[in-house]
């Protein structure tokens, strides 16, 4: 009874946090193109009550946003913010749907063009580049992060980072920490699956899961 006590109260926080973005009135749809309204959007839902999924499986959470000098979208997954860790994007479009009487399935969708490769190592996906970035526009590869030093055998200096490019087009999911498609594992579903890649299937997971009235 106490996790669904829990559930029930992430659920009500994600509709308030949901009611602040949207001024009291939260819409059946909603959207956003500009990459500095996707950032205000992201760090307005930054924090503990969402949960992203990536487009090659697994997900993480949300801690702050930024867009960069040329329109990059750049979040942190860590509590210390972006100064030594960033995931990177083009940002396309951010997609906001609530598709029930209730909001527990009310998620967004982010969708992302694909970065020039910087020559970072590739992950199983082949879908995000890692690397360290020295300083800004300045790569070398993860290894140097790793080993606390630049190839030159130097300290990487204050401000260096840990990111993750994405270098392929590729779509996001975040969910409400309260939300069954975070939640419910069987049946052969698994959010972490990334089912988001495939609009027509995800579309029919999240209408079956917000018709059930929690």
């Amino acid at each position: 009874m106490a996790g669904d006590d829990r559930k029930q109260e992430l659920r009500d926080q994600w509709d308030g946090m949901l009611q602040g973005i949207f001024k009291g009135t939260i819409p059946e749809s909603a959207e956003w193109t500009d990459p500095h309204e996707i950032a205000d959007v992201f760090n307005a839902i930054s924090g503990s009550l969402n949960h992203s999924f990536h487009p090659g499986g697994g997900g993480e959470d949300i801690n702050g946003a930024q867009v960069t000098r040329e329109g990059n979208l750049e979040w942190s997954i860590h509590e210390n913010g972006l100064e030594t860790f960033a995931n990177v994007v083009r940002p396309v479009k951010l997609t906001f749907w609530n598709p029930g009487k209730q909001s527990h399935e009310a998620n967004f969708v982010l969708e992302v063009g694909a970065l020039a490769p910087a020559g970072g190592s590739r992950d199983r996906s082949q879908l995000v580049e890692e690397l360290t970035e020295v300083w800004p526009g300045v790569y070398e590869p993860l290894s140097s992060w790793e080993n606390g030093e630049s190839q030159n055998g130097d300290p990487l200096p204050q401000g260096a980072r840990r990111l993750c490019r994405v270098v392929a087009p590729a779509r996001f999911a975040i969910f409400g920490k309260g939300s069954l498609y975070n939640s419910f594992r069987d049946q052969g579903f698994d959010a972490y699956d990334a089912h988001h890649n495939d609009p027509l299937e995800f579309k029919k997971i999240v209408m079956s899961m917000a018709a059930i009235e929690l």
